[in-house]
């Protein structure tokens, strides 16, 4: 009874408030489980659910928050003053926690990504799961492009400081940059080279490949910005002078980059593979000095 009694003359008169700011979060909290509960009976694909979820979530709190401030309304008015003479205080240590509100004020303005893109951002690769005020959490993917099983989140701060690729960012097709190492002393006939892994490409894309220049298009249209029309294109990256690369450029789905490239890389290496033979027999008859 007597810590009951010190409680309440901490905040006289103000039991009215702290018992509808507690209804307050019991609501939030309850509702924002209802709708999760509710989401994971339907029939709904696991990324919608998702993303429904976690946007449901943001908005049930972000109106929970704005009651609450407005049933405090008074009483914060009352501290402004005071406030005042310690925000240049309270600014410098919690710098770091206003940058990540900051970042999520500019990813809902500018909209960079949205829920499901795969983004990468520094040293982070992966699909975006889930987003809130202070940190974005990805599903992470390695260098294969493959998810990982791992997730990984980073602060939204680092979006006012940090360069972010969204490889998403043209919708259901993506342009994939496949490079293939050929060491120099097979890399006698180019063109032979070339045209095999021309028609690997053509092979594993022909299933899509009219639709997505198609969709090339019409992004282009959409957007008043030029982009590759998605059409295959095979070229060389002589850099290295002990081996070359052969770069590959295609339009594929976002999730069927790894396998496209699997058997472009398979089919180009079979035809460099059979011509190495001829090659060897070439060495064995020329007589040594």
């Amino acid at each position: 009874m007597l810590d009951l009694q010190r409680i309440a003359a901490l905040i006289p008169g103000q039991w009215e408030r702290v018992i509808a700011t507690v209804l307050l979060l019991a609501v939030g909290f309850l509702v924002s489980q209802m709708w999760t509960h509710y989401l994971g009976r339907g029939d709904v694909p696991a990324e919608r659910r998702r993303l429904h979820m976690v946007w449901a979530r943001n908005v049930i709190w972000a109106v929970v928050l704005f009651t609450i401030v407005s049933v405090w309304a008074s009483t914060i008015a009352g501290f402004a003053l005071s406030l005042a003479a310690v925000a240049g205080a309270t600014l410098i240590v919690s710098k770091e926690l206003l940058l990540c509100v900051l970042g999520y004020v500019y990813m809902s303005v500018v909209r960079p990504f949205k829920f499901g893109d795969v983004i990468e951002i520094g040293t982070v690769h992966g699909r975006v799961i889930d987003v809130d005020m202070l940190a974005t959490t990805l599903a992470e993917h390695g260098d294969s492009g493959l998810p990982t099983g791992k997730t990984a989140a980073f602060p939204n701060a680092l979006l006012l400081t940090l360069p972010l690729k969204n490889t998403s960012s043209t919708g259901d097709f993506m342009l994939h940059f496949l490079r293939i190492a050929v060491p120099v002393e097979v890399a006698r006939n180019l063109a032979q080279i070339e045209a095999a892994a021309t028609a690997a490409a053509v092979e594993a894309t022909k299933a899509w490949q009219t639709q997505a220049e198609a969709h090339f298009r019409q992004v282009a249209d959409q957007s008043f910005v030029e982009l590759p029309t998605g059409r295959i294109r095979v070229f060389w990256d002589f850099d290295d002078p002990e081996r070359l690369l052969l770069c590959i450029r295609l339009a594929c789905p976002e999730k069927m980059r790894l396998e496209v490239g699997q058997a472009i890389f398979k089919a180009t290496w079979r035809a460099i593979a059979a011509d190495m033979p001829s090659r060897d027999n070439e060495r064995q008859a020329v007589p040594e000095p």
